[in-house]
């Protein structure tokens, strides 16, 4: 359940930081959107007629609507993470909102890191996408619940990862139908380096609606608010 508190030792790192993260266009196809928005609330627990439950963090939240499975967005930092080595990312955890009706069928939003592999000169490129409907505890909620707010935790044993480029994706054993932990997939891929992006993505494959929130990467929270990114260090 949301807390909407940030820890008592989150220090804020400068002001707005919209000017760094973004729609990614290249990565972004369709009739899909990401907006920094109000809300949502959610209701806990799931019967309660008044949504009460508030984002879990401010007031706001990245807002993703993604009509069909041929459809895709992309929100991040192209900047930010760039020459970051994978190896040193030990944390990464989010915040999810579905907003249908169980039964909760389509995949929600992604982390996808885009990388370096550095496995062989000819294979520089591939992104590697954190999957959170495969995902299990702790990684991911017990049972995921619709119109409320869940955290995932990307980098804890029980989460799913795999590798786009098929060659790196054959060489790590984390392929899209046999992904991998987070921790699996940095041991086999030890000199790999972010380069082009860091982003919650969201398709193809199927339609959603709903939001992001409170995503962290190490000891830096990322809370979505309607007029931009606020960073803060843990």
């Amino acid at each position: 359940m949301a807390t909407n508190a940030l820890p008592a030792a989150a220090v804020e790192s400068g002001t707005y930081y919209q000017e760094e993260w973004g729609v990614i266009g290249r990565n972004t196809l369709g009739a899909s959107t990401a907006v920094l928005r109000l809300g949502p609330w959610g209701r806990d627990p799931a019967g309660n007629p008044a949504a009460t439950v508030p984002p879990p963090y401010g007031t706001g939240s990245l807002g993703i609507v993604v009509s069909s499975g041929d459809d895709k967005i992309a929100f991040g930092t192209e900047e930010e993470y760039a020459g970051v080595p994978l190896n040193s990312i030990s944390t990464l955890k989010y915040w999810i909102f579905e907003g249908v009706d169980p039964p909760l069928v389509n995949a929600p939003p992604s982390i996808a890191l885009e990388v370096d592999p550095n496995l062989d000169p000819a294979i520089n490129y591939t992104s590697l996408v954190y999957v959170p409907s495969q995902s299990v505890a702790p990684s991911a909620p017990p049972a995921r619940q619709a119109n409320t707010w869940q955290q995932y935790d990307a980098g804890a044993e029980g989460g799913k990862w795999y590798a786009t480029n098929g060659a790196t994706a054959t060489a790590t054993g984390c392929t899209q139908a046999s992904p991998c932990t987070f921790s699996a997939l940095k041991a086999a891929l030890p000199d790999a380096v972010i380069t082009l992006s860091l982003a919650i993505s969201k398709g193809r494959d199927n339609p959603f609606v709903g939001a992001v929130d409170g995503l962290q990467v190490n000891n830096a929270l990322y809370d979505f608010e309607p007029l931009g990114v606020r960073k803060f260090t843990l």
